[in-house]
């Protein structure tokens, strides 16, 4: 009888573990929400009126072409992004994004969400849709959102994975971008979304 229990005790566990959730361990609080209004929110508010970029070692990302001989091609992506505001778990505000080192910027609107447990999903409204999903961590003690996202149309599009690392007017970075042949933040996003 014991050994059944112990089998649909792990039986139970591995579904849980399958489906991503947690709780079992010794120590750990779980608590079901009766309602969606319940459910907590992530506290962004340190989050307004921040920038964010590529740093060099996460530029890489792959364009493909349907018409391209080679169909896929590297190219470095350099994004920047201005969170101007923050509601209940959710970021918005404006990005920037140049694949040609700087010459040509594409700006769109951010509407994200960032949960309580740090999951983060952030749509990029311009000229098509672009959707981006990672995580908000850390990295040297500093906030960091490890990002994956594709775009596209089914004939080209462009597929990129970075850390973003925020950036401010002290660091060297916001006068001279990676990848992009010396371009400020400032005339990054001098175009607003």
């Amino acid at each position: 009888m014991k050994h059944a229990a112990v089998s649909k005790l792990l039986f139970c566990m591995s579904i849980l573990s399958a489906v991503g959730l947690s709780g079992c361990g010794a120590g750990d609080s779980v608590q079901a929400q009766s309602t969606p209004s319940t459910l907590a929110t992530k506290d962004l508010s340190a989050f307004v009126d921040t920038y964010w970029y590529v740093p060099t070692d996460y530029l890489l990302a792959y364009a493909c072409s349907s018409s391209g001989n080679p169909k896929t091609s590297a190219v470095n992506d350099q994004t920047i992004w201005h969170i101007t505001s923050v509601n209940q778990g959710f970021l918005l505000g404006c990005s920037f994004a140049s694949t040609n080192n700087g010459a040509n910027w594409s700006a769109s609107t951010i509407v994200g969400s960032v949960t309580a447990n740090n999951s983060v999903s952030i749509g990029f409204y311009g000229s098509s849709l672009t959707v981006g999903s990672g995580q908000l961590t850390t990295s040297s003690g500093q906030p960091t959102f490890l990002m994956q996202m594709s775009t596209g149309n089914g004939t080209a599009g462009l597929t990129h994975w970075a850390y973003m690392l925020p950036v401010t007017s002290s660091n060297p970075v916001w006068s001279s971008l990676p990848g992009t042949n010396g371009v400020s933040v400032p005339t990054a996003t001098a175009s607003g979304c």
